[in-house]
């Protein structure tokens, strides 16, 4: 696979500040000159700010307890590149993306001859999806998007079903400085007459709905169409009952902790009963119960490791650092929290820190393998800034809610490798402490390496 993925990486990853210039007209052309194999293939098109990745497993999962072969497609990964295209659950093989590679390659090279240019990696990428997806025959897809929605490299397909998770602020030098900005973006997946299933509310949800109307779409949202209650919550998962478009359903439980995937968990049981209403899949309740419960996506609330419990979660935006902080609040139970922090130089922002900073009793700073990431020292003295001002942070939250408070003995230390930092974190833990690595996806991919190779596999719920 080496070679391959040298190809792969030899392309310029879009950032923003690039020369490149975004759109679907590279995709397009290759494409065509590859004889539009998407054509062929049926998709379910998933956009949002949080919640895309962990709401495409749901989906796959359900999809395939119909008994359809399934590919999904997802980015970024966790362990290993072939994580980002599976079938049923089967990564793509070296010899399947050599062989892809090389197919691919002509089509590329005579496009980077054009005005058009070379494309980027991430375009390369779901070349190779939409080609491993075709040539499998897969009866359907769950593709995830890149970066927004309009102009990201999966717009190209004309899905099913549309599905917008959530839109809050992050990306925001690509996509918007503001939640309608973004909104916008992400409302580019919708295509005329395909229906929509969404999560978001505000100002992003009035944007959607426009976006839908303009377009002449049913669209179905949670809180309003369907919605979840959650019952009973704990470290081994979590139980609600489903209100849906077409049923009741009192006794759903998940494995994946947090409240917001009870929410991801309903939007993928709406976008099921949305294709059963078209005629395109019947609903077995006891196989999508099933589903839902063996569904696991790396990553988010992870568990690894039991004394210490050790948790991975990749919140690497403020929307996502509060639902980090509620899922601890409502599961620590008197347990000391020992944070290994890993972040990247343009997320060095108080709101990604502050949520669950009065949570914690260590911080250890880190530094993930990657050009982007933050100094350490930069983001302690942050967090040191943090704490000084924590008073007037809160003056104005005061006048409507109690004011947080931090620790006054909270430890911060700096251990730049995020191994060491990993097992630093294990010896200040007690036998019932909680170890958090969080800060980045970079920072919890190199943590979960090192990890499963010492505890061995995620812990399981069920």
């Amino acid at each position: 696979m080496d070679s391959a993925l040298e190809y792969i990486h030899s392309f310029p990853r879009f950032n923003g500040r690039t020369g490149i210039k975004p759109g679907l007209e590279r995709m397009e052309a290759i494409l065509q000159r590859l004889g539009n194999p998407h054509h062929s293939l049926r998709f379910v098109h998933v956009a949002g700010t949080n919640g895309k990745g962990s709401t495409c497993a749901y989906l796959a999962k359900m999809l395939q307890a119909c008994g359809y072969r399934v590919g999904l497609y997802t980015s970024p990964y966790i362990s290993q590149f072939s994580d980002r295209m599976s079938i049923n659950g089967k990564e793509i093989d070296e010899d399947t993306l050599h062989l892809l590679v090389e197919k691919v390659k002509p089509h590329i090279e005579a496009i980077c001859r054009t005005p058009m240019g070379e494309p980027t990696e991430f375009e390369v990428v779901t070349l190779l999806a939409i080609l491993f997806f075709a040539r499998e025959g897969v009866d359907m897809v769950v593709w995830e998007t890149g970066l927004g929605g309009r102009l990201d490299a999966t717009n190209v397909v004309h899905p099913l079903i549309s599905v917008i998770t959530n839109v809050a602020l992050d990306h925001m030098h690509i996509l918007g400085s503001t939640v309608s900005e973004i909104a916008a973006e992400k409302a580019g997946i919708i295509k005329p007459g395909v229906p929509v299933v969404t999560a978001a509310d505000g100002e992003a949800l009035h944007v959607i709905m426009n976006k839908a109307q303009e377009q002449k779409c049913d669209i179905y949202v949670y809180g309003t169409d369907f919605i979840s209650h959650r019952t009973k919550y704990d470290w081994d998962g979590q139980w609600f009952t489903y209100n849906g478009l077409q049923r009741v359903w009192n006794d759903v439980s998940i494995s994946m902790l947090g409240e917001h995937q009870c929410i991801n968990a309903s939007v993928a049981l709406a976008v099921m009963e949305v294709l059963e209403a078209k005629g395109i899949l019947s609903i077995d309740r006891q196989a999508l119960l099933e589903a839902l419960l063996q569904t696991r996506w790396p990553g988010r609330l992870e568990k690894i490791g039991k004394r210490p419990l050790i948790l991975l979660d990749g919140a690497h935006n403020p929307h996502g650092a509060h639902a980090l902080a509620r899922s601890l609040k409502e599961l620590l139970n008197g347990q000391r929290l020992i944070v290994v922090l890993g972040i990247l130089e343009d997320k060095v922002v108080p709101e990604l820190i502050e949520p669950w900073l009065s949570l914690a009793k260590s911080i250890i700073v880190t530094e993930p393998e990657t050009p982007r990431r933050a100094d350490a020292e930069q983001v302690m003295q942050l967090i040191k800034r943090l704490l000084e001002n924590a008073p007037s942070l809160h003056q104005e939250e005061a006048e409507h809610a109690a004011v947080t408070t931090f620790p006054a003995d909270i430890q911060l230390l700096i251990e730049r490798n995020v191994s060491d930092a990993c097992l630093h974190a294990c010896t200040l833990a007690g036998m019932h402490d909680v170890v958090l690595v969080t800060g980045s996806l970079f920072t919890i991919s190199e943590a979960r390496r090192f990890l499963l190779a010492q505890w061995g596999e995620p812990v399981s719920s069920t």
